[in-house]
């Protein structure tokens, strides 16, 4: 597989991926992020929540000025990714895996409003 389909091939998976990971969730705690396609913090953190197989909406605000406002008028920053579990914003890459190093984004996935703090 040369380099360019293999990008083309990682595009069509992360478009299948923002469409469907919405729709098959269970009910269970909201988790949107913000990202880019190729940013390699919004990488590490979907790998993150797929490890876990979290159920996740994923906004790409790449090439996309009006979801880019968006994601700074709800967060307040500019960079990507930034997310939210439930109604808490939990910021990006750093402080989610933060989170998970203290042992508390499970809890936060699990529905504990109070575990993130």
């Amino acid at each position: 597989m040369s380099v360019f389909q293999n990008i083309r091939a990682r595009l069509f998976r992360h478009e299948e991926m923002i469409m469907t990971s919405q729709e098959e969730a269970p009910a269970a705690v909201k988790v949107v992020m913000y990202s880019t396609r190729f940013c390699p913090f919004c990488m590490r953190a979907r790998a993150l929540l797929q490890q876990k197989q979290v159920h996740y909406k994923d906004i790409a605000v790449d090439g996309k000025p009006e979801l880019r406002q968006e994601m700074v008028e709800k967060s307040g920053r500019y960079t990507v990714p930034q997310i939210w579990i439930g109604e808490t914003h939990v910021g990006g890459c750093d402080e989610l895996m933060a989170l998970e190093r203290a042992g508390k984004l499970d809890p936060m996935l699990a529905g504990d409003e109070g575990a993130g703090q």
